[in-house]
């Protein structure tokens, strides 16, 4: 019996499926950073959806936004095949010998959110356009949020493996090589920070911020539960990063951008303040992390950490909130909650790091810039010391 020219497609196909076993490959770091670039398109479209709702735009699923939305996942889709197509010509590789290390769960993504579209699709059609909290907990959404950051954390997991499997980077600066890392993770904290909005205060409004805290009509407590998880979220992020790279300046600035742009675009960006109280606490996490030197894992190095990020950075979203909305939260919570936001991101930073006595310490080949001002200030203790006597 003749084979058709289906037959053979299929065939051809099954073909591609089949894994060559050799030994997966990375891509490169301008492959990784033309990833975070269509990545960039992809979820600017989804902040353009969230500012069309914040706006209260005609909502409908055939929109501009929606349009650039899923016009840039197509873009990062087809540049993720066209990465396979590549790899397939070059060395006959099939299967997953064909997807760079960091690629796997891009791959489980791509066809998840084509899913997901189609159900959003149809839930709209059928049921009409979400309008409030409901939105974050559609099914669908959920899909389209979950293969999102399967597509955009692809330059950050292939950095991952390549720390994982000790493979030596690339002969480029260090700035550069994870600039689309940074830009990966950002894009994830983007969709966390959109998706736990009830759950981040940066993503209300001062004025509205205020009016909770005042106590006028009543206090509302969430505005201070979100400084707390807010604080243990950036935190973790901190702590999840700095234990597998040695990060150059700037890269939580890097990587807290679109989140900023994410959490103006939330309230139709009537919440300015905020965004560059969010921008510029990730330029405060630079500091620390180059400062005290966190990857270390030293109980000390982490709650220096916890509490020197959430005090200044809680007290500036404070002032923030009087200065700009007229309302000032009553001197109790204006004070106490960034203490308390701190005090909560210590015990978490206790949880990850406890004190084991028994176990030796690292000591760094170029000490932290922190420990210098530490070993600077006992010296100068002893020196009074024979002279108070």
């Amino acid at each position: 019996m003749a084979l058709t020219p289906l037959d053979r497609l299929l065939e051809y196909k099954m073909h591609l499926l089949a894994d060559s076993r050799q030994p997966r490959v990375f891509a490169a770091w301008w492959q990784d950073l033309t990833t975070a670039a269509f990545s960039a398109w992809f979820i600017g479209g989804l902040i353009l959806d969230v500012n069309a709702h914040a706006q209260g735009w005609a909502e409908s699923f055939f929109t501009w936004w929606h349009l650039a939305f899923y016009t840039g996942f197509a873009a990062t889709a087809a540049w993720i095949a066209w990465m396979l197509v590549r790899a397939h010509r070059a060395d006959g590789r099939t299967g997953m010998a064909a997807v760079p290390h960091g690629y796997g769960p891009a791959i489980v993504g791509v066809p998840l959110f084509l899913v997901s579209g189609i159900a959003d699709m149809i839930w709209h059609e059928l049921l009409g356009v979400e309008a409030d909290l409901d939105i974050f907990f559609s099914p669908s959404h959920l899909g389209l949020a979950v293969a999102g950051c399967l597509i955009a954390l692809a330059p950050w997991l292939s950095a991952w493996r390549r720390e994982v499997l000790s493979v030596e980077p690339e002969p480029i600066p260090i700035e550069a090589r994870l600039a689309a890392p940074a830009l990966s993770l950002g894009f994830a904290i983007a969709t966390l920070v959109l998706f736990l909005n009830y759950l981040v205060p940066f993503t209300d409004t001062p004025f509205a911020t205020g009016v909770a805290l005042e106590g006028r009509f009543g206090f509302d407590s969430g505005p201070v539960a979100g400084m707390v998880f807010t604080t243990v979220l950036v935190l973790a992020l901190a702590v999840f990063a700095t234990g597998r790279f040695r990060l150059p300046l700037g890269f939580f600035t890097v990587a807290f951008a679109y989140p900023c742009i994410m959490a103006g675009a939330f309230t139709g960006f009537e919440n300015g303040a905020y965004v560059w109280v969010l921008l510029l606490s990730g330029a405060w996490l630079d500091f620390l992390i180059w400062l005290i030197r966190p990857e270390l894992r030293r109980r000390r190095d982490l709650m220096v950490l916890a509490g020197g990020w959430a005090v200044p950075v809680w007290a500036a979203f404070m002032i923030a909130t009087g200065a700009h909305a007229g309302n000032w939260p009553v001197a109790e919570i204006g004070l106490g909650a960034p203490v308390v936001a701190a005090a909560v991101g210590c015990l978490f930073m206790l949880v990850v790091q406890p004190e084991h006595r028994d176990a030796v310490r690292p000591n760094p080949a170029e000490p932290s810039p922190f420990d210098d001002v530490i070993a600077r200030a006992k010296a100068m203790t002893a020196n009074r010391g024979p002279e108070q006597q």
